[in-house]
């Protein structure tokens, strides 16, 4: 069996990250978890390849969360990006146009619940 992909966490929110990355280790993810965009996209850059996956939020304090993923994508296209957000929601019209062309491959909106999370990992894994 091959090894899952490592997940990174990218959430201004430290019991966000704490809460994602529990979850995911339950799922056998090995994650890295970044409170800002400049550190998530350090860890991107130190980890790369090794990065299969990542849970972004779309309001950090120092980036937009959907310039991140645009910038993630066009960098490391193979990295599958779920935006998690309690800004935004499935219907806005910001990420129905980021799912449209690409630029993420899921959203979850705040509050979710642990179905959620795990249902959007099987939707990646079954796409890989």
């Amino acid at each position: 069996m091959s090894e899952k992909p490592r997940v990174l966490i990218v959430d201004d929110e430290v019991d966000m990250c704490w809460a994602l990355e529990n979850i995911l280790m339950l799922e056998g993810y090995k994650t890295h978890t970044a409170t800002s965009g400049k550190e998530g996209l350090e860890l991107i850059r130190q980890l790369h390849p090794n990065i299969g996956m990542l849970f972004l939020d779309v309001k950090l304090p120092d980036i937009d969360g959907l310039k991140f993923a645009s910038f993630a994508k066009q960098h490391y296209p193979q990295i599958k990006i779920i935006i998690i957000s309690g800004y935004y929601y499935c219907d806005s019209e910001a990420v129905q146009q980021g799912l449209a062309n690409n630029l993420f491959d899921g959203f979850i909106g705040k509050p979710f619940n642990i179905s959620e999370i795990r249902s959007a990992i099987e939707t990646i894994a079954a796409s890989q």
